[in-house]
């Protein structure tokens, strides 16, 4: 019999509008999959503080300060039944203190904000992407409270079992009957790469990849859901994969950080990359390992 996967989540708080549609979206997480705790982390850094504020006494008194305050709200956002903690560090570099809040809380699922109207660049999000031993989520403010549809993105790379290891995880434990899942595989026979071909060609061509996709769909996985492959058209990959999650208005996207595609940055692969600019209301999952479930 299989064990239950304990997900331990460290979620990032900047003390701005975005801390309380993030601690309301764990409420809702935990519908969703079996979560163990939670630890609310938030990092000073210390060379931004004045010289007056940087004794320990000080930096204790701050710590404090902000935990009170944080404990006071939690509770009535989060709800009762799921455990968690507070934690305040002084660094000068938050991603590195995120990473080592992370190994002393065991933490395997890291949930960040990804503002869409609120003030915020996203830069410490997504370097934490690429950092993390393990998987994040990024929440937007606008995301929906009453989830219908999980996408999981196939790209038939090593990401693939992963990304559908954790959609199954979601369907064993979610707690939301009318919640659906469609795996989905953007085609890369994009129409500019075949200026010399008549659109009849074209179509062809895509239709016959469609045919191979779920045919090789098919022998994976034959008994999940069927494969929706989407021709990317003018789009590039991501941003095909991205009008597709908004027109399905899906609520979550599941994918892999690092796919097929020829050009790579150094630790992403540039499509969950490329995710990672554009707009969305969906919460977005970027998958590293398997989880077992």
């Amino acid at each position: 019999m299989a064990l239950t996967p304990k997900i331990n989540v460290i979620a990032g708080l900047d003390l701005s509008e975005m801390d309380q549609s993030l601690i309301q979206y764990l409420q809702l997480l935990s519908e969703l999959l079996p979560l163990n705790k939670v630890t609310f982390f938030h990092n000073i850094k210390q060379s931004e503080l004045p010289e007056s504020f940087k004794s320990l006494d000080q930096l204790n008194t701050i710590a404090n300060t902000l935990k009170k305050k944080l404990s006071n709200t939690i509770p009535a956002l989060l709800g009762d039944q799921l455990p968690y903690d507070v934690e305040i560090s002084f660094e000068d570099y938050t991603e590195l203190a995120f990473q080592k809040m992370a190994r002393k809380k065991q933490s395997n699922l890291a949930i960040l904000g990804n503002k869409q109207h609120l003030e915020g660049n996203g830069g410490l999000a997504h370097k934490l992407i690429r950092m993390l031993p393990f998987e994040t989520m990024l929440v937007p403010e606008t995301y929906n409270p009453k989830p219908t549809k999980v996408i999981e993105a196939i790209d038939f790379s090593k990401y693939t079992a992963k990304v559908m290891q954790w959609g199954s995880l979601i369907k064993k434990y979610n707690q939301i009957p009318e919640l659906t899942f469609q795996p989905i595989n953007i085609s890369k026979l994009s129409w500019k790469f075949f200026p010399g071909l008549s659109t009849a060609e074209i179509k062809k061509n895509t239709q016959e990849d469609l045919k191979l996709k779920s045919e090789k769909w098919a022998k994976l996985y034959p008994t999940a859901t069927p494969l929706k492959v989407i021709p990317a058209e003018d789009k590039n990959i991501a941003s095909a994969l991205m009008y597709h999650v908004k027109k399905e208005r899906a609520d979550v996207l599941i994918m892999g950080v690092q796919g097929v595609t020829s050009v790579t940055t150094l630790f992403m692969g540039s499509v969950a990359n490329e995710v990672l600019y554009l707009e969305s209301d969906a919460c977005l999952l970027f998958v590293k390992h398997s989880i077992e479930g």
